[in-house]
């Protein structure tokens, strides 16, 4: 992508990146027309395409894009993490601990970061509909990129944000990035079938289903003594 892009205005990059969310969470890849992307958006197709040299090149920065916007909400990096506006593509490191870093409890974390990636969605207009069918593509354009940058992020933050967890808790035969990749699936698979049927997404019910499963790996994954939880 051309780097001007970030020399816009912020109302103007946000007014592309949400014309392309939009588009692209109605459409599977081929089917999304950079067009009407483009009248979304309040510029000319050449301009768009002056700022992204290609359609692959506007869908991925999206992905990353929004990615970064769920990492940054869980990590509580910097502001715009809400969605308010949009990343900046790196983050300064704070002096003040974020919250997560003071909690040892893998499960309690999990919880954490569930509800600020609730938060991102409840904010920003298609982001669910399109990640779902990011993770779902089977696009061979642009799969095999995303699928490399899903396991990145995924690896990366699991790393970072579960650096200072008493793993000790864990039964011996559990591998704890099993349990995160299928409380993830789950969520995701969950909401891969919401649209697949075209059914409205409910944050509540989202909500709901994840203590439901949060509940069911922790006692397959913790030792008996580690079992109890708060009513």
């Amino acid at each position: 992508m051309n780097e001007q892009f970030y020399e816009l205005p912020q109302e103007k990059q946000l007014r592309i990146i949400n014309a392309g969310l939009e588009v692209f969470s109605k459409n599977d890849y081929r089917h999304a027309v950079t067009d009407e992307i483009a009248r979304k958006a309040g510029i000319s197709k050449g301009l768009l395409f002056y700022y992204f040299h290609n359609k692959k090149s506007l869908y991925l920065y999206l992905f990353d894009y929004c990615a970064s916007l769920i990492i940054n909400q869980v990590m509580g990096d910097e502001p715009g993490g809400s969605g308010d506006e949009p990343a900046s593509g790196g983050n300064e490191p704070g002096g003040k601990a974020a919250r997560w870093e003071t909690v040892t409890d893998f499960f309690e974390l999990l919880e954490m970061a569930a509800e600020a990636k609730i938060k991102v969605l409840e904010k920003t207009p298609y982001l669910a509909d399109f990640m779902v069918r990011g993770y779902y593509s089977e696009d061979g354009i642009v799969k095999e990129d995303l699928n490399r940058a899903t396991m990145e992020s995924v690896s990366s933050a699991f790393r970072k944000y579960f650096r200072n967890v008493d793993y000790s808790k864990f039964k011996s035969n559990v591998p704890p990035m099993e349990i995160y990749e299928m409380l993830v699936w789950m969520t995701e698979g969950y909401l891969h079938d919401k649209r697949k049927s075209n059914a409205s997404i409910s944050i509540k019910e989202i909500m709901e289903k994840f203590y439901v499963w949060e509940k069911w790996l922790k006692q397959i994954a913790y030792k008996e003594e580690y079992q109890k939880t708060e009513a």
